[in-house]
């Protein structure tokens, strides 16, 4: 009887250690990064999972899987860029992102994000996404998340490029160093970035001077591209 019960205690253990590491693997950790207008709306990393969202703008407004089997896309279940930002709205630094709007389109198979933190797409601009610096080619629940990737969801037009800068971890003060601004989307310098107080040459490279302070955030804006990622240099 003992023995019976002890059997029965270790079966459920493992059965519960099984779920938990079921679900352990069901999350990907990513990084995600979104673009307001004017400044950054949210940046660090989640852990985003196959699910449902619901829809909140439109005639449907139920739940719908988002997890690429069910969207279309090529392969199993996983965690999607809109799942990712629905992940990112939850985060504690993430209320500037909410609220989030979602229209299902049945004929699409798919959520479209309409607006997110308060900014709503307009005209020619829309809410788009791009994983590792390269656009989506296809719905935004129909792409398939690995672990490390890094996802940006910004608004602007269709083939706006998205720029990428490369700096240095570790510059001396009073030393010039160098940096580079590339289209993420082509991998291409990108001319006339403003990074540091610089402009980018035609090959997307500029030449910063440091004189004061223990480290700094830098990052690159264009006229009619999304603004780069934060690069951390630190002055020694």
């Amino acid at each position: 009887m003992i023995k019976s019960s002890l059997l029965r205690v270790l079966a459920l253990a493992s059965v519960f250690v099984i779920a938990l590491s079921a679900s352990a693997a069901a999350a990907t950790k990513v990084h995600v990064r979104v673009e307001g207008v004017k400044a950054t709306l949210f940046e660090g990393d989640v852990s985003a999972s196959a699910g449902k969202l619901t829809s909140n703008k439109g005639k449907d407004r139920a739940a719908h899987l988002c997890n690429v089997a069910a969207n279309g896309g090529s392969g199993g279940a996983a965690a999607t860029p809109s799942r990712a930002l629905l992940a990112a709205s939850e985060m504690p630094l993430g209320g500037r992102l909410g609220p989030i709007g979602l229209e299902w389109f049945e004929s699409f198979g798919d959520f479209v994000v309409g607006r997110v933190g308060g900014e709503a797409s307009s005209g020619d601009d829309y809410w788009q996404y791009w994983v590792n610096f390269k656009p989506g080619e296809v719905g935004a629940c129909a792409a398939a998340l690995k672990e490390g990737d890094e996802v940006l969801w910004a608004s602007g037009e269709y083939g706006v490029p998205a720029l990428r800068l490369n700096a240095p971890t570790v510059a001396f003060k009073g030393r010039a160093f160098n940096v580079r601004v590339t289209s993420g989307t082509t991998g291409k310098g990108v001319a006339g970035a403003r990074v540091g107080g610089a402009t980018t040459d035609a090959n997307g490279s500029a030449r910063l001077t440091m004189r004061s302070g223990s480290k700094r955030a830098l990052g690159a804006t264009k006229r009619g591209a999304i603004r780069s990622n934060i690069e951390s240099v630190v002055l020694r």
